[in-house]
């Protein structure tokens, strides 16, 4: 068996999965030009040794024990020199399709061969020619998956058997074999563990920077980030985690997300912790938690973990720096076209919705009155004799004017209406789950009170037009019901409301 990841994209341990036709055995990554380049210097490093150990066989003992054995040998080793330079001429080509598992594992085979076979021929000499085999299969530790160390090793145990078995006694013999097989187990191992945790780190930092890139497109904070909570956990190796935001210095933490427990933790087992990050701009560990806190322009971000991973082991505080700052990044990025959204549905002089603001709200209203079955009402109102309160008192005391009538108007609407400007001195209200009777009460409570007063204490007044969505017409053709309805309104004398009869 092999696994996908180290973790699931939701951050569960991963289920295990059958290798392809090929087998179970897997390089720990797929082949590059520098990870091929590596493993391929690293075998000729390993064969550099056999000279060595043969000058060493042939001072101490001159006398070839099997000349069988040694032709048999260099047969190999040819084998191997030509394999690992055919190896390299398609490393140059980026032939990388002829870079498969089962031909490496079966390259570190036939060196182990050609060193066993070595020390039969040259002798054992106290078991020096045994290290061979040996460094010969740790080559694999190095970029093979656990499936093919394992079955390296009994290549390697096979081979040992074979070679002390020609030289020593049956029970000297087995104790070798022991022996160096165990010392190749251990090295393997140790090598198995570092190359592990090097391949985790790059996996990690491949993962983070595939989020980076996955978040950069997100505007929904933090509704957006849900989905990638797990991916999140598994990045920082946790089994669950938190976000908190500080939007200002001046308001409190606001937890945003906590998976896979929404309240996790609690406030009272977070404490004080979350705010000393704050205030230090450093992570502060507890014997539980971790407080990690990042900059979002005049905001912060603060994620929370326990203080040791899956593992058991502390957890990795650059890791979690760089996931708070990939989180901080992306709540500035959303806050920053949030402002901007905003900016472009907003009226600039009264603050109001603006006419794109209004069509938008329309639609959805317009869909959620299909679905419910409940009315919903349209009033276009317009300050009246507004062009000559513009000549007499200047534009600056008409913008003021619009301006307390929006203020005013919006104070006395429900938070489920929508009051817009429509454009000049035209507003236009939407009324929710209101049908023409009860929206006629409401605007002309409102036109009662008037637009305001002018400079002379006189009072301004507005006209309003009605008109109830008949359940087929476009948000378009609602409005403009609407507005005829305030034209006649405004040539029945102003300073009233009119109703529009359903469309036909």
């Amino acid at each position: 068996m092999t696994f996908d990841a180290d973790h699931t994209d939701d951050g569960r341990p991963p289920t295990p999965r059958r290798a392809h036709a090929g087998g179970s055995m897997q390089f720990r990554t797929a082949p590059t030009g520098p990870s091929v380049n590596r493993a391929l210097r690293a075998v000729t490093y390993a064969y550099l040794v056999l000279p060595l150990f043969a000058l060493a066989a042939g001072l101490d003992r001159p006398r070839v024990r099997s000349w069988a054995a040694l032709w048999t040998a260099a047969v190999l080793g040819l084998l191997l020199v030509v394999s690992i330079a055919r190896a390299h001429r398609q490393l140059r080509r980026a032939r990388f399709s002829s870079f498969v598992p089962s031909r490496a594992f079966a390259l570190v085979g036939v060196a182990v061969a050609t060193f066993c076979t070595a020390g039969v021929a040259l002798g054992l000499h106290g078991g020096t020619f045994l290290l061979l085999p040996v460094i010969a299969f740790v080559v694999i530790a190095l970029f093979g998956n656990r499936a093919m160390i394992w079955r390296g090793w009994l290549v390697l145990v096979a081979a040992l058997g074979v070679e002390t078995a020609v030289q020593l006694p049956a029970y000297d013999a087995l104790w070798a074999t022991l022996l160096f097989a165990a010392t190749g187990a251990v090295l393997a191992t140790m090598v198995d563990e570092v190359v592990r945790g090097s391949v985790r780190a790059l996996e990690r930092n491949r993962q983070l920077a595939d989020l980076a890139t996955e978040t950069s497109t997100l505007g929904d904070w933090p509704r957006d980030l849900v989905p990638l909570a797990g991916r999140l956990a598994a990045v920082m190796d946790v089994g669950r985690f938190a976000v908190f935001t500080q939007l200002s210095p001046r308001q409190a933490l606001r937890r945003e997300v906590g998976w896979p427990d929404g309240d996790w933790p609690a406030w009272e087992e977070l404490g004080t912790l979350a705010q000393e990050s704050l205030e230090r701009l450093t992570p502060v560990v507890s014997p539980a938690l971790v407080a990690t806190p990042a900059r979002a322009g005049a905001a912060h971000v603060v994620v929370v973990t326990p203080a040791t991973s899956r593992l058991g082991v502390p957890i990795d505080l650059p890791v979690q720096s760089s996931v708070a700052a990939l989180l901080a990044a992306v709540l500035n990025r959303t806050r920053l076209i949030s402002g901007l959204l905003e900016a472009a549905n907003t009226d600039e002089l009264t603050g109001l919705a603006n006419r794109r603001r209004l069509f938008d709200v329309l639609q959805h209203e317009m869909a959620r009155a299909r679905r419910s079955g409940q009315p919903l009402t349209v009033a276009m109102m317009d300050l009246d004799y507004f062009k000559r309160y513009n000549d007499t008192f200047g534009h600056s005391a008409g913008d003021e004017l619009l301006q307390r009538f929006a203020i005013r108007t919006g104070s006395r609407v429900r938070a489920q209406d929508l009051l817009s400007r429509y454009g000049g001195e035209e507003f236009c209200l939407v009324l929710p789950e209101t049908d023409l009777d009860g929206a006629m009460a409401l605007v002309d409570g409102l036109r009662a009170k008037g637009a305001g007063q002018d400079r002379l204490g006189r009072r301004v007044t507005f006209s309003a037009g009605l008109a109830t969505w008949d359940g087929a017409e476009s948000a378009e053709e609602l409005v403009f019901r609407a507005d005829a309805s305030l034209y006649r309104a405004k040539a029945a004398g102003r300073d009233r409301v009119a109703a529009a009869p359903t469309a036909s």
